[in-house]
């Protein structure tokens, strides 16, 4: 192992040694400076520093003793680590072939294949940027998607070009290449996938296909000479704009690198060989960082799933026996709900995640016990974070999962809890405004310098500090307790300031309750502030009516919130709508209220 001796690393080794008491010293009160979090780690996780090189190099040297070992499955088709690495290196010579150079960014719209890992990880030898966006878009989100990176180059798929047919046009795209999910899966692959889906021709674009692109690098006799560096531009990601205009988040090596070797530092017990589930959208950083560049960096076997289908997360788990899975709330949910999923063996799961949203803290109850029941050791883990870090930041770990905590920062990262009026650092359980500093931290927004400027702030300590605009605090243990977004704080009529997390957490906990979101609404009552209303989801064989249902909810309310946290109304809905991000879309659901409201009124 490589070690970096540094001052910031020697104090983090004091700091450790203090909090778990093998030293003495004056503490300051304040999370960012005490660092509780760190007795969790061994000292090899402090020490640990990062080689010059880039994201492929990486998962090279890490598999350098295990080439012939599988890297990737997808359905019957097996790939190994020297297979995929070769096909890596023929595709980066034909994005050169195709006129692909250092710094051009080349989008990516494709599902979750491995042409996709393929053509990722090629762009980023050659030196470009890929321009991960999700291949659902249509319209002037598509094009916007593209025409802000001024990407001349597009990889997509053949399930999706007419959405691209539609715009091509009005792009900065020239050339085009477009691949199949089952590029290369047997005869009866294929024919199935065939009967099911319809294909469109594209009219408006001419176009390579995937095989043609892969046979000009194959035939290639280009040298790639680019020499990497940690800090260099590899991707752009794109936030889902639910708290306004979808911002291009520019990660680096550092960032991808930084992740998987701090997550090798947390107690997950990913072994080479060992079986590890991915059918999390490729356009997500949760995808990219988590699910795909850091198991590949284990070497484990990526078993990857083209298509992001909640409803039948059970069935993947119970066919393919993984030892490793990561996944969303709507995800566990479709679990717990599952009859199926009842009295099952599950001793194989090792790690099982849950990010990109809140988890009901009863579901992951259920779905625990379904585990142990079924033999598995292992529980559900949260994780919190966001795009602009790399995913994840904070996780619970397997031996610390405390109740309501979405963890304790990652061995690398810094948080502070700040409070923006007095731009200062708050102490140990008090409100603030969560913020990160560390190796994950994204480089910048894509040509958005008053945008990043907004969230990367210099605070007294001189360092930048990414402000997440989440609500939260930390205990003396270092444990991270999540409070709601900033701009979703409830603030009433008399200033009284509301978190909705804190009134979901006890609707939940009502046994008729599946899921709910507390939204705030405009106060008509008072004329200005607003008022909670929870949109609660109901669990299934609820026979009792609305009206009474309603009240039992408010009683429930009652007797465990004070007044100033009782939602004003309660709406029933079947589900709850989501961004293409699968984080509940609160902002649609005030929309619709609010214009129910004002239909009422009229």
């Amino acid at each position: 192992m490589n070690i970096e001796i540094n001052p910031d690393k020697l104090r983090d080794l004091y700091l450790r040694d203090f909090a778990l008491g093998k030293t003495q010293g004056p503490l300051q009160g304040k999370p960012s400076i005490d660092k509780p979090w760190l007795k969790y780690y061994k000292e090899e996780a402090i020490l640990t520093h990062l080689e010059n090189e880039n994201i492929l190099d990486y998962i090279k040297r890490e598999n350098k003793d295990r080439l012939g070992s599988i890297a990737i499955e997808y359905f019957n088709r097996k790939m190994t680590y020297q297979e995929f690495f070769n096909r890596i290196d023929i595709t980066a010579k034909a994005f050169m072939e195709m006129g692909v150079k250092e710094n051009d960014i080349v989008t990516l719209s494709l599902p979750n294949t491995p042409e996709n890992l393929i053509a990722f990880y090629a762009i980023v030898e050659i030196g470009a940027v890929a321009n991960l966006i999700d291949l659902r878009l249509k319209s002037e989100k598509l094009q916007n998607a593209i025409n802000k990176t001024g990407s001349k180059y597009i990889i997509t798929s053949d399930l999706f070009t007419q959405n691209l047919d539609e715009v091509i046009n009005n792009t900065t795209i020239e050339k085009v290449v477009v691949s199949s999910p089952v590029e290369e899966l047997n005869p009866i692959i294929k024919k199935l996938y065939k009967i099911k889906s319809k294909l469109h021709k594209p009219q408006n674009f001419e176009y390579q296909t995937w095989k043609q692109f892969y046979e000009t690098g194959i035939l290639s006799n280009k040298k790639i000479t680019y020499k990497p560096s940690l800090n260099d531009s590899i991707c752009i990601l794109h936030t889902s704009g639910t708290t306004g205009d979808s911002k291009g988040v520019v990660l680096t090596n550092k960032n991808f690198n930084a992740m998987a070797t701090q997550l090798k530092d947390c107690g997950f017990d990913l072994k080479p060989g060992d079986r590890f589930l991915n059918q999390v959208p490729p356009f997500l950083a949760f995808n990219e960082l988590i699910a795909s560049h850091f198991p590949l960096s284990k070497g484990v076997i990526l078993r990857l799933l083209p298509d992001y289908q909640p409803d039948i997360f059970y069935k993947n788990i119970a066919k393919y026996k993984p030892n490793h899975t990561v996944a969303g709330p709507a995800d566990w949910n479709s679990f717990a709900e599952h009859k199926e999923a009842l009295n099952r063996n599950y001793d194989y799961l090792t790690t099982m995640v849950s990010g990109s949203d809140k988890f009901n803290e009863e579901t992951k109850e259920k779905v625990n016990k379904m585990f142990k029941d079924g033999g598995s050791n292992s529980k559900v883990t949260e994780g919190y974070g966001m795009t602009e870090v790399g995913s994840a930041a904070v996780t619970n770990l397997p031996q610390i999962n405390v109740k309501d905590s979405v963890g304790i920062p990652l061995p690398d990262v810094n948080i502070c809890i700040y409070d923006n009026d007095n731009e200062k650092e708050v102490g140990f359980n008090t409100l603030g405004e969560i913020c990160f500093n560390g190796p994950t931290v994204m480089k910048e927004y894509y040509n958005n310098k008053e945008a990043t400027d907004e969230v990367l702030r210099k605070h007294e300590d001189g360092k930048y500090w990414m402000h997440s605009g989440d609500l939260g605090y930390m205990d003396e243990n270092g444990c991270i307790f999540l409070k709601g977004r900033i701009k979703r704080t409830i603030i009433r009529h008399d200033g009284i300031k509301v978190s909705p997390l804190d009134i979901e957490r006890i609707i939940n906990s009502h046994p008729f309750v599946q899921n709910t979101c507390v939204i705030g609404v405009d106060d008509y009552e008072h004329g200005f502030g607003s008022v909670p209303v929870a949109n609660v989801v109901l669990k299934d064989n609820i026979l009792l009516e609305e009206d009474e249902l309603k009240e039992q909810i408010r009683d429930y309310c009652k007797r465990n919130l004070s007044e100033k946290y009782l939602p004003k109304d309660i709406v029933f809905k079947k589900d709850l709508p989501l961004t293409s991000v699968g984080k509940v879309d609160y902002r649609k659901l005030i929309e619709e209220y609010q214009n129910n409201i004002k239909s009422q009124i009229r």
